[in-house]
């Protein structure tokens, strides 16, 4: 059974509002200590007799997320530090429901006496069936005063969808690696980045602009085109920016340690691989069956098959329900994005059709190439930014990632919901579908020498967005703009912390 003194060693501001507990912290201690601090969302808005998620994959920041938000609600919102209730699942003794319910009703009597209660559940996924005592929790009428948050790997958090009725809708969010503009906004401009004094001038100026810039592609035409002219004097900085994010993708951890080194040590790589490993192992998954179905997809990066081919390209033969099972796990866990192609007879994307399978993070796919070819991480990372078509492969996925955060929602509006690709004669990489039904064609043309004449069009098609290297050329219906210039704009929804 969990022990109090477990609980209370957690809840270290239970000791006073003239307690500098955030001092001592481990997590805040870090977080103040780095070079990168990444600049999420606080502005969470919470009221009791709630239940709300926040689900990520590993390494992306929650705890830290927590912790300063709980800093945040005693020294600037002047919370009462004992109405704030913390405990992290992965401290119990045992994965079971028993230990959970203690810690609830622990915290559930403390806070009955305050007009309002807060309690903070971290990774709460380690537990078995975790979503069963929340459930019952509900139920009781005990969460009347009480807003409860809980976080967790997105497999764990999933389990939260069986509570249907109980204040859950609505406040589901995501916590994912951070998208390019995110690391754009999220960095302390200095020597780090460059020895050149007007280059970091550039790159503040830049910062500031961008600040009170975004699109989120439902603007006009004619607005995406205004903006994207607006951050075009700015493409030099925007590349260099560009170059270090290619290395890190958008973990913090690996952000930070290319900062510091100039490099990405083994020990990150090798990180990631024991996420994947551990999800494997937690849902009864073979480590030698998963790393055959990602050899397969890294086999066919950039092109569009049926799961059959995957099933084909497995050393044994994996049955094609197997790797359908496998794919799903991996998806879910937000390793892997599957994107179907569009079918505009239909008006739906086409379940039998071919797919793109794209990892979602490009530090997840040097990882993983790492473990899959025993080769050094940073290595390889340098090896396939210098190739071409690889090269293009990560850009494609970054861009995706992009975009699916613009509208995505949990549970409610799912990225295939708005955002394909299309294959006919030819293909466009991506069609997003605007909230007024009108669609946009995005292509990634990753070459110095681009127009408009580069992209297939169809009818259905309203507008295209090709993205280059350095081409930049507005036309009617048409803008081709750098790919930097681009991502740079793009703001993910509020549902992304």
């Amino acid at each position: 059974m969990v022990e109090i003194s477990k609980i209370i060693e957690q809840n270290p501001w239970w000791k006073g509002i003239d307690f500098p507990w955030y001092s001592f912290d481990e997590k805040i201690r870090e977080y103040e200590n780095a070079i990168f601090k990444t600049k999420r969302n606080f502005s969470l808005n919470i009221s009791p007799n709630n239940i709300y998620t926040i689900s990520g994959p590993r390494q992306v920041g929650k705890t830290t997320y927590i912790k300063l938000l709980i800093k945040n609600f005693i020294l600037k919102k002047g919370f009462d530090p004992k109405s704030i209730c913390y405990f992290s699942c992965d401290t119990l003794t045992s994965n079971s429901r028993k230990e959970l319910r203690k810690v609830l009703d622990y915290f559930t009597e403390r806070l009955q006496k305050f007009h309002v209660g807060y309690i903070f559940l971290d990774e709460v996924s380690y537990v078995k069936d975790w979503s069963i005592e929340i459930k019952n929790l509900a139920d009781s009428g005990k969460l009347e005063n009480i807003c409860l948050i809980v976080t967790g790997s997105p497999l764990g958090v999933k389990e939260i969808e069986y509570l249907p009725g109980r204040k859950i809708e609505g406040n589901r969010y995501f916590f994912k690696p951070l998208t390019f503009r995110d690391f754009i906004l999220s960095l302390d401009i200095d020597r780090y980045i460059s020895p050149n004094p007007e280059v970091i001038e550039s790159i503040l100026k830049l910062k500031k602009i961008l600040e009170v810039n975004f699109l989120t592609l439902e603007e006009d035409f004619e607005k995406i085109k205004e903006k994207v002219e607006l951050l075009i004097p700015y493409k030099n900085e925007l590349d260099l920016l560009f170059d270090f994010y290619l290395r890190t993708g958008g973990f913090p951890f690996s952000i930070e340690n290319y900062l510091r080194e100039k490099k990405i040590e083994k020990k990150c790589y090798e990180t990631i691989i024991n996420i994947i490993l551990s999800d494997l192992g937690k849902r009864g998954r073979s480590e030698n069956i998963g790393k055959q179905i990602l050899n397969a997809i890294v086999k066919r990066l950039g092109t569009a098959y049926d799961f059959r081919a995957i099933s084909r390209d497995t050393e044994e033969g994996i049955s094609v329900d197997t790797v359908i099972n496998y794919l799903e796990l991996f998806e879910n866990s937000f390793l892997i994005k599957i994107l179907y192609s569009y079918d505009f007879n239909k008006k739906q994307k086409r379940i039998k059709g071919n797919k793109k399978i794209y990892f979602t993070d490009p530090f997840l796919f040097y990882s993983i190439l790492s473990w899959l070819e025993g080769k050094n991480g940073f290595d390889i990372t340098e090896e396939i930014l210098s190739k071409e078509e690889k090269l293009s492969y990560i850009l494609e996925s970054i861009v995706l990632s992009t975009l699916e955060k613009t509208k995505e929602i949990p549970i409610i509006k799912k990225s295939d919901s708005f955002l394909w690709f299309y294959y006919d004669k030819k293909e466009i990489d991506f069609v997003f579908k605007r909230d007024s039904g009108e669609f946009i064609g995005i292509e990634v043309k990753y070459r110095p020498e681009v127009s408009e004449k580069d992209v297939y069009k169809i009818k259905e098609v309203k507008n295209y967005i090709i993205l280059s290297k350095d081409s930049f050329e507005i036309g009617k219906d048409t803008i081709v703009v750098p790919i930097t210039v681009f991502l740079s704009l793009i703001k993910s929804s509020d549902y992304h912390l």
